[in-house]
């Protein structure tokens, strides 16, 4: 990055920060930025087959920042994240194999039946050792999911990049040069800047230098999903895009 546009940054930065007048936010007020985050991973559906959420975090915003000449706020930054895996998954199988097991040996020590013991013993050891070593041959890399509100980005389209785009929404994927079986997704939701995505080489999620009205106004979504391409791509293309830009209250 050019020193010369380094510096005006800076001086934007510092202009900010001078004219700006902390305002706390009250827990109404985040309650509906988290609401709003949730909402956006709820958009995205059912995740692949044998994945379940693993962790989860969320970085909500306390304070909002007005600028003292223009009385009107800047937009707040929220994210959250979630891990997908298959290892849960992998787990409560095992244990509601466990559970039904132990039933069956309740049910033969009631009945005095030794004979039945030692079969279902030797039987859940055997579907046991089947479960483990076919959840080493079916285990998937975890996909990680992010969400951030009122980000700018600011990336270059690579028109071979596109994964799908409609009015106020655009999807790049990128490869992982660690790994060629995995990939990154980024959907980018606004309906002003990317009203018309076939006429941009560039997403800039531009945000209204004024400021605008509402503390915990959400002016624009990107959500970052990156894992197994398999899964990742398919995932990414079924997102219910028009939950996702019910979620941004632009400038007003």
């Amino acid at each position: 990055m050019p020193r010369h546009y380094l510096a005006i940054v800076a001086a934007f930065l510092l202009f900010q920060q001078a004219d700006a007048q902390q305002n706390p936010l009250t827990r109404d007020e985040v309650a509906v930025i988290k609401k709003k985050l949730v909402a956006t991973f709820d958009a995205l559906g059912q995740s692949p087959k044998g994945y379940t959420v693993e962790s989860e975090s969320f970085n909500l915003p306390t304070d909002a920042s007005k600028g003292q000449k223009s009385g009107m706020y800047y937009p707040v930054s929220a994210s959250a994240n979630r891990t997908y895996g298959t290892q849960k998954a992998t787990e409560k199988a095992g244990a509601d194999l466990q559970k039904d097991y132990e039933k069956k040996l309740a049910d033969a020590q009631a009945k005095g039946d030794y004979e039945a013991i030692g079969q279902i013993a030797q039987e859940m050891q055997q579907k046991t050792g089947q479960m483990q070593s076919k959840a080493i041959e079916t285990r998937k890399e975890p996909t990680e999911v992010s969400v951030q509100f009122n980000s700018n980005p600011g990336t270059t389209i690579d028109p071979d990049a596109v994964l799908f785009e409609k009015p106020g929404v655009i999807a790049l994927r990128s490869s992982d040069v660690s790994s060629p079986e995995k990939v990154r997704v980024s959907i980018y939701f606004d309906p002003e800047s990317l009203k018309d995505t076939k006429q941009l080489s560039r997403v800039d999620l531009r945000q209204p230098e004024s400021g605008v009205a509402r503390k915990n106004a959400v002016l624009n979504i990107a959500i970052d999903i990156n894992g197994p391409t398999a899964e990742v791509e398919p995932w990414a293309k079924r997102i219910d895009t028009k939950k996702v830009l019910a979620q941004i209250d632009g400038t007003k």
